[in-house]
């Protein structure tokens, strides 16, 4: 069901995103001479706020189903149960370690695809350090059970590695020599040794080992859109080490596509990773799922679990927000229906999605720098951390003011700005704070932050 959008106000710039690259030179732009303070400021009940944005042809998005699961008679859910609807189809599959390096490098079709995807941004973004994979290879050596990787079959005979791709990448390099054993506990003699370097029965030893496999076949699903729920499924009940995914290392993995490739993509945003104070990546020795590290920052937290990639999620999501009645509880599934259907939103929203979003990290970060996403001015005594409370109504409000002249006129003035900010979060205090996520709280937010930006555009005209 499409909603009939609301043209925005004068005081709403157009959804027409104007390039990054003509957006930057703003930068350097002169300030006037003659500024009205911010004690000249327009009081809210007079100043013309903007509406929602307004969606982008073809930005066609249903929040909820409207075929709600009715009760079921025994008579159905026993008919349900022996068609095998919604039933996984696996098989199980043991691999000799010493035809590891074999099968990863094993192409299958015309177009030369690998027969076992290991995709990096598949799964969690951490790197096992060289002492973990040596751990692996010493479980091996002394037989001691290995949980097993799963696969999907996305085509016949062709796999993705849903879980494991840690393990079978650090078999890979080890094999190719690319490491030296480190940190072993009861083969210490053989620290330092490469594959090719070990004694030649306990290489054996070795290459006689099996890793085994879990895969979920094709004919587990009967459509594209069965096959996600089902991965999905898998994806939230699967743990690693101990640790279960987040939602977004499951739904990165689950809604492959051309929305779920932008918000990975635009999560390498450089003025976007220094608000959020995101690393480009860990180093191989931190954050090792299973273990905890007290020594992450919250940035190379968010990095770790991919929550980067989500936010960015939340942004394009947060557009349709206000026909969501349930507010931000249970966001998470949400996302989950939004990025579903956005992967087959048109090439032409997904462009105007990227301009969006580049222009609008681009103003904040000229304008409020590291401070963009917090309560700004609130406690003068301690360092405010981005919160998402801040970020998703700044965000969505700035959209609307990130091109044009209304774009020029903040980054001139960039304090008129701030300055109104500052004094919506002291008045306003207790709504960006804490975990109000209730519908009522989301629209109050969304009110406060237009009005904070339409005083500053008034002060600006006065």
């Amino acid at each position: 069901m499409t909603s009939k959008a609301v043209k925005p106000s004068k005081a709403a710039t157009s959804t027409k995103a104007v390039k990054p690259s003509k957006v930057a030179t703003s930068t350097k732009a002169v300030k006037p001479s003659k500024v009205a303070t911010p004690s000249k400021a327009v009081k809210p009940s007079k100043v013309a706020t903007p509406s929602a944005p307004q969606l982008l042809p073809g930005e066609v998005f249903r929040p909820t189903d409207d075929d709600e699961k009715k009760d079921a008679t025994d008579e159905e859910l026993n008919s349900r149960y022996v068609t095998g609807a919604f039933r996984i189809v696996t098989e199980s599959a043991r691999y000799s370690l010493a035809v590891i390096l074999t099968m990863l490098d094993e192409t299958t079709g015309p177009e030369k695809r690998l027969r076992y995807d290991l995709d990096p941004e598949y799964q969690r973004r951490h790197r096992w350090s060289r002492e973990r994979k040596s751990r692996l290879i010493e479980s091996f050596l002394m037989n001691i059970p290995v949980p097993p990787i799963f696969l999907y079959e996305r085509e016949y005979a062709q796999f993705e590695v849903m879980d494991g791709r840690q393990r079978l990448t650090a078999l890979a390099e080890f094999y190719r020599n690319e490491f030296a054993l480190e940190g072993l506990q009861h083969w210490k003699e053989l620290n330092g040794r490469r594959y090719k370097q070990l004694p030649s029965k306990v290489r054996d030893g070795i290459d006689r080992r099996y890793i085994s496999s879990i895969i979920l076949l094709k004919e587990t699903a009967k459509d594209e859109e069965q096959a996600a729920q089902l991965k999905k499924l898998v994806f939230e009940r699967l743990n690693s080490g101990g640790v279960a995914l987040s939602p977004q290392e499951a739904r990165n993995a689950v809604y492959r596509g051309p929305l779920s490739d932008l918000c990975l993509k635009m999560s390498n945003n450089a003025a976007f990773r220094k608000m959020w104070g995101i690393p480009e990546e860990l180093r191989p020795d931190r954050g090792e799922r299973g273990e905890i590290d007290d020594g992450l920052t919250r940035g190379e937290q968010m990095f770790q679990r991919m929550d980067d990639v989500e936010i960015v999620l939340r942004f394009f999501a947060y557009r349709h927000m206000s026909r969501l009645d349930m507010g931000l509880n249970n966001i998470s599934m949400f996302l989950d229906r939004f990025l579903a259907v956005g992967n087959g939103f048109s090439d032409e929203v997904h462009r105007e999605y990227r301009q969006i979003f580049e222009a609008t990290t681009s103003l904040l970060w000229e304008i409020l720098h590291e401070e963009a996403f917090c309560r700004i001015g609130t406690d003068k005594n301690a360092r405010e951390r981005p919160t998402k409370i801040v970020y998703d109504p700044l965000m969505w409000v700035a959209s609307r003011y990130a091109t044009g002249e209304k774009r020029t006129a903040l980054l001139e003035n960039s304090d008129v700005l701030r300055d109104r900010l500052v004094a919506m979060y002291e008045k306003h205090k207790d709504i960006f704070a804490g975990r109000r996520t209730n519908a009522k709280d989301v629209r109050e937010r969304n009110q406060c932050m237009e009005e904070a930006f339409a005083e500053a555009i008034a002060m600006l005209r006065a």
